[in-house]
């Protein structure tokens, strides 16, 4: 499909939607790109090829916004305690406005080169090599800046504008939007009705337009100006050639964010001076050298661990051999960076190898998963986990990150 700007030739969001064509090449991206069991895909496909889906869209293009509340949860945000604010749609109403989001994916153009967050054409990965590949990057200032409670913050009367713009030659699917942002009403887990804050209400499908499209003041200011910008939704890294110009950025940064009536974390929204270390999208760039970030290597470690301990119960419970056990830890540890053999779906490894430029994370990560594969089989951190060799582990279905890394490199710097 093309990729168009505001100003398209295309028929409208929805008249594409409504489309057999799109609603075809829909049903096929969502089979082959994302995980999606089968009986949800059927379900999901028997409404995309229906009459139904067809009126559905018919009564939104007449202004009959007849789509429900959403249903809000309030989910753990990465092991920290806090939590974030989700809403979702079930159902015909998920599936009719993941197939309008697809049909957005042709304007991916409206968007500022500077922005990586859920695009067609770019990606986080473009964002760390981007980061990787830029010279000297250890002789500037950066800005490091993040949004706090980002998409529930999105003022509905400060985005319509924008949007507006955008949209001028769609007005059907501009009413779309504006009626999604203006909706004051959820459903709370007991099926209650109660009134919310309007925004971007975060995990609706439409939401990740929200979150590019409220900041691209920031995208256009600090696209021409910095030496080296970008922005991936509420994190941004801003690079200044001097001490001065990056207060000037942060300055900048911090009025934008009071005009749209947002907030940060000053712990997150600092200077950082030249061969700094700075954290962004579970990476770590420090004297030019690019590794994972310290939080990406503890939330991992965290994971080994719970289900090294789920493991050791179900050799009590279960009666699992401590050889079974140990394999299976080994299998998980496995897929967990390498993904599951023959999936379409980018893996841990694929999608950080490319990225990072010194292996000392993953032999510290190698050590931990031998010695999480050690614990299962001997219930213990003593020293007669040793006799499980290394032989042993890689009998069992250990690989190393280590040798895999360096595998990976050789065969790029060959291919070059």
């Amino acid at each position: 499909m093309l990729s168009e700007g505001m100003n398209s030739k295309l028929p409208g969001i929805l008249d594409r939607a409504m489309s057999e064509e799109y609603r075809k090449a829909f049903l096929e991206y969502r089979k082959e790109k994302r995980r999606i069991k089968d009986e949800e895909y059927e379900e999901l496909a028997s409404y995309i090829d229906s009459d139904k889906c067809v009126e559905d869209i018919r009564r939104l293009k007449r202004g009959d916004f007849f789509f429900s509340a959403p249903h809000h949860f309030r989910i753990p945000k990465n092991f920290s305690g806090r939590k974030r604010d989700i809403y979702v749609w079930y159902g015909s109403e998920k599936y009719l406005f993941s197939l309008i989001s697809y049909v957005m994916r042709d304007h991916d153009s409206i968007y500022s080169p500077y922005l990586y967050s859920f695009r067609t054409t770019l990606s986080a990965k473009d964002f760390l090599k981007k980061l990787r590949n830029f010279p000297d990057t250890e002789k500037y200032y950066i800005v490091k800046a993040d949004v706090s409670n980002y998409v529930s913050s999105i003022v509905p009367e400060l985005i319509l504008p924008r949007l507006k713009q955008i949209w001028a030659d769609d007005p059907e699917f501009y009413a779309v939007l504006e009626k999604v942002l203006l909706r004051r009403e959820c459903i709370e887990r007991d099926g209650s009705v109660v009134s919310c804050e309007p925004g971007g209400m975060g995990g609706l499908p439409l939401s990740n337009h929200f979150m590019n499209v409220y900041l691209m003041e920031l995208d256009e200011y600090f696209g021409e100006r910095s030496p080296l910008y970008c922005r991936y939704s509420d994190d941004l890294m801003i690079f200044a050639r001097s001490l001065e110009e990056a207060q000037e950025y942060q300055s900048y940064f911090l009025d934008v964010l009071r005009e749209k009536r947002l907030s940060t974390n000053p712990e997150k929204t600092v200077v950082i001076e030249p061969g700094g270390q700075v954290d962004i999208l579970g990476c770590s760039l420090k004297n030019g050298v690019m590794d994972i970030s310290e939080h990406s290597k503890n939330k991992l470690k965290r994971k080994i661990r719970i289900r090294a301990l789920r493991l050791l119960k179900d050799k009590k419970n279960s009666g699992l051999s401590d050889r079974e056990a140990a394999e299976k830890m080994a299998v998980f540890c496995g897929h967990t960076f390498f993904g599951w053999d023959n999936s379409k779906r980018i893996s841990w490894s694929r999608w950080l190898f490319p990225v990072i430029t010194t292996a000392d994370s993953l032999r510290e990560l190698d050590h931990y998963v031998q010695d999480a594969i050690r614990y299962v089989y001997w219930g213990t951190f003593r020293e007669k986990r040793y006799r499980t060799s290394y032989k042993d582990l890689k009998d069992m279905g250990y690989k190393s990150l280590v040798y895999a890394y360096y595998h990976f490199t050789y065969r790029n710097k060959t291919a070059t």
